[in-house]
This record gives C-alpha cells, structure tokens and sequence, in this order.
C-alpha cells in the first residue's frame, strides 16, 4: 500500500481536494486515515504547491488565519482536475486488467511438496493464506 499511495499521491491529493476544501495538514492527516500511510509535509505541499502554479488550485486563508492555507479547485478548472482523475481510473482499470491471478499468488511454492496445498504469498513475501487445489 505504501508504494501504490506514493505513486499515486497526485491523484490521491486532487480527488481529495475535488470532494471539499483542504489544508495540506488536513490532507495529511485524511490519507493517513483512509490508507494508514503517513505522506511527509515534503511530500505533500510541492504537489499542492505545482497545482496552484499550473491553476488547477487556489490557495486562499481561511477566516483570517493567516497560517492556514485552504486548496480547492477553481470553478474553471473543476472539469480540468476531473478529466485527470477519470484518465487515471481508467488507465489504472487497464492495468488491473493486465493482471493475473498466479503473477499475485504464485502456486510455485507449496506445504510439504504436496501441490494440492499451495502457500500463496502476498506482494510483500508474507504468508497470507493457505488454499487446497
């Protein structure tokens, strides 16, 4: 999960933001309750940062605390930020699709040679479940 949520944090950060406006902290602080990954300031704020610079973000403070930086889409590039969050939905569907069952849980390693019982393993190399053939 760690992986996937890094790669795919610009998307993560924008869908967030498209649902209601955000702090870079209440950012944060959401992905790491929905994901339970803990995205560094580092790495959030030059993402919110570039969308402000290319237009896609608007950063304004909020009742007068001059701290807070609130991001939320601007009205004419709501369709803009859309469009790249249904891109990246249908390309990651694609690549779901790509995807075979034994490429997840290879049957390559078996309980006591005896391949009617396949140890499958997750992504990580850990022991997730023992399945009868």
């Amino acid at each position: 999960m760690p992986q996937i949520v890094k790669s795919c944090k610009e998307i993560i950060i924008l869908s967030m933001i498209l649902e209601r406006p955000m702090s870079g902290y209440d950012l944060i602080k959401k992905i790491f309750f929905k994901t339970n990954v803990l995205l560094s300031q580092g790495a959030v704020y030059p993402i919110l940062y570039l969308f402000v610079e290319t237009d896609i973000l608007q950063a304004t403070y909020e009742n007068g605390d001059m701290r807070t930086k609130m991001y939320h889409v601007t009205p004419h590039s709501r369709e803009i930020a859309q469009d790249k969050i249904d891109h990246f939905v249908q390309a990651f569907n694609h690549f779901i699709t790509l995807i075979d069952a034994d490429a997840i849980y290879p049957l390559s390693h078996h309980i006591n040679n005896d391949p009617a019982l396949d140890l499958r393993l997750d992504f990580d190399g850990n022991r997730s479940s023992i399945v009868k053939t």
